[in-house]
């Protein structure tokens, strides 16, 4: 965002005016527009300040510099700074310095303020929450500062009291050029919406499922309870007729028949609408019709080896052959 090497070398001219001007008291970021303008921020100015990319004329860097001055006059900022009184011999000299150090510090982290952001959204995102932000924010102007200390070559020493004022007044230049509080806070807020509203459709297709399986079970139960009585209206009414003959002319439009007919997946969905003790007595009930089914086909071979007069000791010595 704030690399320098992307910007051309009117714009450059207007970064380098704006750091003399500001100095270090005053907090600014910068970026460039989508129509390649340089959009300024100023702490304190109420309006973002736009400057082209080619100066349009000899004067454009003159009537930017002087609506600069004109914004911060507006907003006092310039007032409360010719107020402060000025300091002489070596209260002068520590005060350029500590401005010098504050202003490479800042330098240094414009450089990073793209990773920075990205560091940070990455953590509000995974984290689901800004605590810690502003400690993090911190942790990087304290070592910042300590870098800047390293890297002077001259300098006088720094009390507590002063270091801490200059790792005040970067963290107030760090606050300003990366994101608030808030944004964070709304981003975290957009994000639980969407996902909220990803989820919703979800659970509304899953309780209409839910329902159509219960229909199913119900109206499945219904059939079951009257298909014995019409079984035995049938049978009052036909006489009996060989078991092969049964099995063929017998309608498979039964619920078992038609439960059997489902997917896999459908059956055990309704199924798994059953109690415990439903499905015990349904695992019961299957057992004996399968006992029954057993007892049915065993009368119905012995009646047809009667019927063909086979000999049984023939029918034995195939099987063990077999």
């Amino acid at each position: 965002m704030c690399k320098q090497t992307n910007y051309s070398k009117y714009q450059k001219r207007v970064i380098k005016f704006l750091n003399d001007l500001l100095g270090a008291d005053t907090p600014f970021t910068y970026e460039r527009a989508n129509n390649n303008h340089l959009k300024v921020l100023i702490d304190g100015v109420t309006k973002p300040l736009f400057t082209g990319s080619t100066p349009s004329d000899c004067k454009s860097i003159n009537n930017f510099m002087a609506e600069v001055k004109r914004e911060l006059k507006a907003s006092k900022k310039e007032e409360s700074k010719l107020s402060q009184p000025e300091k002489t011999g070596v209260v002068s000299a520590v005060t350029l310095s500590n401005d010098k150090l504050i202003q490479n510090c800042v330098k240094s982290l414009r450089t990073r303020i793209t990773v920075l952001k990205e560091q940070e959204k990455e953590s509000v995102l995974n984290n689901k929450c800004i605590n810690g932000l502003n400690l993090k924010r911190i942790e990087i102007v304290k070592h910042s500062v300590s870098l800047a200390l390293q890297a002077r070559k001259q300098g006088t020493y720094l009390k507590p009291k002063e270091l801490r004022t200059i790792e005040g007044m970067v963290h107030n230049h760090l606050n300003f050029m990366l994101p608030s509080m808030a944004y964070y806070a709304e981003l975290l807020n957009s994000t639980s919406k969407d996902k909220l509203a990803k989820v919703q459709p979800n659970k509304q297709q899953a309780s209409v499922h839910n329902e159509s399986n219960k229909n199913n079970v119900i109206s499945l139960e219904d059939k079951t309870q009257h298909a014995p009585i019409k079984e035995a209206k049938k049978l009052a009414k036909k006489p009996k007729q060989p078991v092969s003959n049964k099995n063929m002319n017998t309608k498979n439009s039964n619920s078992a028949t038609e439960l059997m007919a489902m997917s896999a997946n459908n059956r055990v969905s309704l199924l798994r609408n059953l109690t415990k003790a439903q499905a015990l007595m349904l695992i019961d009930d299957i057992n004996q019709a399968m006992a029954a089914n057993r007892e049915e086909d065993i009368e119905a071979v012995i009646a047809l080896i009667r019927d063909k007069d086979l000999p049984l000791d023939a029918i034995i010595s195939r099987m063990e052959a077999a």
